[in-house]
């Protein structure tokens, strides 16, 4: 069965790259859909219900971890894995979103397709 990606990042840049790898690397097991900014992002989410979320802590309008406060707040996103994308390596900002749920971190200097593919693969235990 397709798994439900979303991805809310305000670089497009990186979101069209890891938008492309993960379809192109999960051979038709993901549909990914995306958002530019932390409110949008919310609206996709209450509408889509992803299986996961890809999530950008800087943002613009409403920041990574206002939306997952946001997000763990509803019944629906209570349970929705996250894995979190970031420029920095914060810890501070590592261990709220370790409280609020988050399943892993990808820093986005230190990327690579094939490891976001795997920790990927990890949330949906293929």
């Amino acid at each position: 069965m397709m798994k439900k990606i979303l991805i809310i990042d305000d670089d497009k840049i990186f979101s069209k790259i890891l938008r492309d790898g993960l379809v192109a690397g999960g051979q038709g097991k993901y549909e990914v859909v995306t958002a530019f900014d932390g409110e949008e992002g919310f609206e996709v989410a209450s509408r889509e219900k992803p299986d996961l979320i890809m999530l950008d802590l800087m943002m613009p309008k409403v920041t990574g971890i206002e939306f997952l406060k946001k997000l763990r707040a509803e019944d629906w996103g209570q349970e929705t894995p996250v894995i979190v994308e970031t420029q920095l390596s914060d810890l501070e900002k590592m261990s709220e979103g370790v409280e609020l749920g988050v399943r892993g971190y990808i820093i986005k200097s230190d990327y690579s397709i094939d490891a976001i593919l795997r920790q990927v693969g990890d949330v949906f235990k293929e």
